[in-house]
């Protein structure tokens, strides 16, 4: 009985301490990604990669109160490098990742139809699989490398936007960068690593 009652209290409690304006809710969100690889190399490479563009989305979490608020998100993103020789030879390294970026967000107008944010924060990421798409004299053959990258990924991820708020959903628009930390690189030779870099321009829907 007495452990009843101080799980009651203790609950009371809890609830207490939770602001009422708390505001919980979960959104979707896709746009475009323009990722490139940092590639270190000793001696150095005579050649770097170009951004390859692609497809990025998924959900979207938030839990905040007034300017702040914490947003997980789950994203299907690639990322990768494009080196072009000239329009029928070329290689791309196309990484598909579910990425799973924590992000603070911080609302710098928290009300009104149009508030500006800007977000911090950092994400881990799982890789899919891993193809290398190589164009020789226009013809252009896959190969699986999955076996050459490292399963994980982490990274910095900073960005700004604006939402627009409607009568019972918000729209966002907004361009955040991706900085990746992990040598994604399998059993790298010594002075060789290589990062992968994205920006972002994504649009979303939250309820």
């Amino acid at each position: 009985m007495k452990k009843t009652i101080v799980a009651a209290v203790l609950a009371v409690a809890l609830t207490a301490l939770v602001p009422l304006g708390l505001q919980a809710g979960v959104g979707l969100k896709g746009g475009l990604s323009w990722s490139s690889l940092a590639i270190t190399s000793t001696p150095p490479l005579p050649f770097s990669f170009d951004k390859l563009q692609f497809y990025a989305g998924g959900l979207s979490f938030s839990l905040g109160l007034g300017f702040v608020a914490i947003q997980p998100e789950v994203l299907y993103v690639r990322m990768g490098g494009l080196y072009e020789v000239d329009a029928d030879n070329s290689l791309e390294l196309r990484h598909s990742y579910v990425q799973a970026p924590l992000l603070l967000k911080l609302n710098l107008v928290p009300g009104g139809p149009i508030r500006p944010f800007i977000c911090v924060g950092g994400y881990g990421s799982y890789l899919i699989k891993a193809e290398g798409v190589m164009k020789v004299s226009g013809v252009m053959e896959t190969e699986d490398l999955s076996e050459d990258y490292q399963k994980f990924d982490y990274g910095l991820v900073g960005g700004a936007g604006l939402t627009f708020k409607l009568p019972g959903i918000a729209l966002s628009v907004e361009g955040r960068y991706n900085y990746g930390l992990a040598n994604i690189a399998k059993d790298p030779s010594p002075g060789y690593s290589l990062k992968n870099r994205c920006l972002m321009a994504l649009v979303g829907i939250g309820f």
